[in-house]
């Protein structure tokens, strides 16, 4: 008779077998590779939080402007100046027959030499948390205008009405006139600017929302046709930046001011200036083959040709900015402390757990919200230090006590500080930012690398590679 086999030994136990499987699971899920997986997935999805934080800075951005603006509001916003042009209405015949009419149009024509000087006082209003720079400018502007040159107009076969004639300036915001513009031409008794450009147009390329304005003067037709100098006094409010456009062949500018932090932009950059904590001094020349307009032109708007020489009363440390700037390299930042942990923790041989890298990890996005409110109350770099020193100070307590081990505490504090501390002079040296974080960036992972060298990726039970 057949022997039969004990099958009992052939079939396992399912509580057996799924015991098993959850050993299996749980020793892989404990292997130093799992884990530096499930870390970096942390840090993909701390993204969430740091994003939202970005958005943050961004509203309060949007609303320091959108304050600045009120501020701005019956005191002056950005000025452009533009000008003085001589404006020469000419009458042009088109048609034929019954359906013959005649236009008037407009011929623009440039100062020969122009030389602007002005003083620029500004003042810091505050609203709440809020600041923005208002600046009162006294200006003088001296020039000549020589007899005009007709023939672009007499090529269209049209007719020049000098007893038309007249000057003009535009400016961005009139709501920043606190006084009458008085000119003197050819030395003569001055006269008074009437509001209005007199049926010419000036864009406002500073606030795109609407149209700038202006100041005009009719002329005697004999300076019309022969020419004259002109010396003209202008005050006049604004806020934030002041330009002006190059209206003349050759164009001049100084300005003097007591603001200690300008910032010139522009496609002309001052020739020589000088800044101190008294305030700036700058100044421009501008050839006619430079600024790229001609001489003459025949529109009824006022020319630009983004040709400004522009100075912004900025404040010294844009926080919004900076903070913003700062959001960039948290995930690089965030990572770089985990990596540090991680190498601490392969080293202590004590776990922690993955909940407490995704505390750590809110610990640091809670830094950036922390330093824009600060910023907003202390300016950047004493936020930046409160904020920094607080996280550092938090983050290595708790990794020291999680691994159970007072050199923890000292390496995280150390790595926190000296990340803190670099990432404080790229945000000072932007034009080193890349360079610097590349960097960081090599020597962080080629560190990480050396520490694990000798870690065995698969499985904690097995030793070491020697």
């Amino acid at each position: 008779m057949p022997s039969t086999k004990d099958t009992s030994q052939e079939i396992q136990d399912p509580a057996a077998t799924i015991e098993n499987a959850r050993k299996g699971i749980a020793s892989a899920m404990a292997s130093p590779g799992a884990k530096f997986i499930l870390i970096g997935f942390i840090t993909i999805l701390l993204l969430v939080p740091a994003l939202m934080v970005w958005g943050l800075v961004e509203e309060r951005s949007r609303r320091a402007v959108e304050v600045a603006a009120d501020i701005s509001k019956g005191w002056g916003g950005r000025q452009l100046i533009n000008g003085p042009y001589l404006i020469i209405p000419y009458e042009l015949t088109l048609g034929k027959d019954e359906n013959r009419r005649t236009e008037i149009k407009h011929a623009i024509f440039s100062a020969d030499s122009l030389d602007i000087s002005g003083d620029v006082e500004v003042t810091e209003r505050k609203r709440s948390i809020y600041k923005s720079q208002l600046y009162h400018l006294k200006t003088e502007m001296k020039g000549k205008f020589t007899a005009p040159d007709l023939r672009r107009i007499r090529d269209r076969s049209g007719k020049p009405r000098f007893d038309k004639a007249f000057l003009t300036i535009g400016v961005s915001d009139v709501t920043g006139f606190r006084s009458d513009i008085n000119i003197s031409i050819n030395n003569e008794k001055p006269e008074r600017f009437l509001p209005g450009l007199n049926h010419v147009t000036n864009k406002d390329h500073l606030n795109r929302k609407r149209t700038g304005g202006g100041v005009h003067l009719p002329l005697k037709q004999n300076s019309a046709v022969a020419g004259f100098e002109f010396n003209i006094d202008m005050a006049v409010n604004g806020s934030q930046n002041l330009s002006f456009v190059p209206a003349g062949k050759t164009t001049e500018l100084s300005i003097r001011s007591n603001w200690p932090h300008p910032g010139f932009n522009g496609k002309f950059l001052p020739e020589t200036r000088k800044v101190s904590e008294e305030g700036f001094t700058a100044n421009w020349t501008v050839p006619d083959l430079a600024r790229g307009m001609e001489a003459v032109l025949l529109t009824s708007t006022l020319p630009f040709g983004e040709t400004l020489m522009q100075t912004d009363f900025v404040t010294p440390l844009k926080f919004y900015q900076i903070t913003s700037r700062t959001l960039k390299y948290s995930i690089a930042f965030i990572s770089l402390v985990f990596l540090a942990i991680f190498v601490l923790e392969l080293s202590n041989g004590q776990r922690v757990h993955w909940i407490q890298y995704t505390l750590v990890g809110l610990a640091l996005v809670i830094f950036y919200i922390l330093l824009l409110a600060l910023a907003e109350q202390v300016g950047f770099a004493p936020a930046y230090l409160l904020s920094s020193a607080a996280t550092t100070l938090l983050i290595a307590w708790y990794v020291g006590d999680a691994l159970a081990s007072r050199s923890g505490t000292y390496v995280t504090g150390a790595v926190l500080s000296v990340t803190y501390l670099i990432m404080y002079l790229i945000l000072n040296e932007e034009q080193y930012a890349l360079l610097a974080g590349s960097m960081i960036a090599f020597v962080a992972i080629a560190a990480t690398m050396i520490a694990t060298r000798s870690v065995n990726w698969a499985d904690t039970s097995r030793p070491a590679r020697q």
